[in-house]
């Protein structure tokens, strides 16, 4: 079944390394306003960014 929430995660973490970090932050805050993404949601793609990408 399709989830918009792992399509837009996976998405933003397949970013990193990729787009700048703040187009990454910037767009990951805008889906949480939306109520798309969770704070742990963005609390994985932080962690992402900060080890570099996968």
């Amino acid at each position: 079944m399709f989830s918009l929430t792992d399509f837009i995660k996976q998405g933003l973490l397949k970013a990193v390394g990729y787009m700048p970090d703040y187009q990454i932050i910037l767009n990951a805050a805008g889906w949480l306003e939306k109520g798309v993404l969770s704070e742990s949601d963005l609390a994985e793609i932080q962690a992402s960014i900060n080890k570099g990408g996968q």
